[in-house]
């Protein structure tokens, strides 16, 4: 008797870690949470406004890095700790650096920018969630993402410029989106500005009360789990390589990406159910 109760015990047990799962991995300054098929990253530096320091940049790269080649994450959320996203970068440690322009250069080209590189490459959407502040680093970290559901209270601001540096990422996000004179606006001046401007301007996705962020958040991922993994990961790509092809070279890889989502399960699953007139059930093969 005993040991039946111990076997379903185990057995419950082990249903309740893969549908909640704690991943333990010696990260000190992220937090690195998977439940269902999503990932959620949390910078965990609430003390320091979860300010980006090197020992950040690379845990943070090694779980993005792990997630991206997990299939059965299909969906990362990364959210910050406490009151804050990301406050930027660690002054006090740029501070304490004895070569401070050999530090910047490492900080920004093996912390923040593998960091930017790994979200956008990955074929996954990845959502952030900005709770508070998101400067310098943290807001390029946070445009980086394909999707920002922000705070209304919380603030924006490039900040490189108030300390006394050229912008180390997120110039490109910016011109991407803004016009010229906008962009240099928000840059040069290291302008302070709401998630609600930050809308406005198509910074972001969503400024909504703090009590919602978890329902929009949660439409995102429900919806996210319905459509096929294989092409929304491809279209993602082709969103990206949009920016440095020119429009032959996009055409060409357009028609050769969607040939190779034709030859996926998931394909003949959604043309069968829309001639079927029902809801299709995807499963990323």
């Amino acid at each position: 008797m005993v040991d039946y109760f111990l076997y379903f015990s185990i057995k419950l047990f082990k249903k309740i870690l893969l549908f909640t799962k704690l991943i333990d991995m010696g990260y000190n300054t992220i937090i690195f949470e998977q439940k269902n098929k999503v990932a959620y990253l949390n910078l965990n530096r609430p003390d320091g406004l979860n300010s980006f320091n090197m020992k950040m940049g690379v845990e943070l790269y090694e779980a993005l890095n792990k997630i991206s080649k997990d299939k059965n994450i299909r969906i990362v959320v990364i959210k910050g700790s406490g009151k804050g996203f990301c406050g930027g970068g660690d002054v006090k440690e740029m501070y304490n650096a004895i070569d401070k322009s050999k530090f910047l250069r490492e900080i920004t080209k093996d912390a923040i920018h593998k960091c930017v590189k790994e979200i956008r490459t990955m074929e996954k959407p990845v959502i952030a969630i900005v709770n508070g502040a998101a400067f310098g680093a943290g807001l390029s970290l946070a445009l980086a993402c394909d999707i920002i559901i922000a705070d209304k209270k919380a603030q924006f601001s490039s900040a490189f410029i108030g300390v006394g540096l050229a912008p180390g990422c997120g110039t490109q996000f910016f011109t991407k989106i803004l016009a010229y004179q906008k962009a240099c606006e928000y840059i040069l001046t290291s302008k302070l500005f709401s998630a609600e401007e930050a809308g406005k301007i198509g910074l972001i996705n969503h400024a909504v009360e703090k009590e919602n962020i978890k329902q929009v958040l949660d439409s995102y991922i429900s919806r996210f789990l319905n459509l096929p993994p294989i092409a929304i990961g491809k279209a993602k790509m082709l969103i990206n390589k949009s920016y440095e092809n020119n429009m032959i070279e996009h055409l060409d890889l357009e028609s050769k990406t969607v040939a190779y989502t034709a030859g996926t399960e998931d394909f003949i699953e959604g043309i069968s159910a829309f001639v079927e007139k029902r809801k299709a059930k995807f499963k990323g093969k």
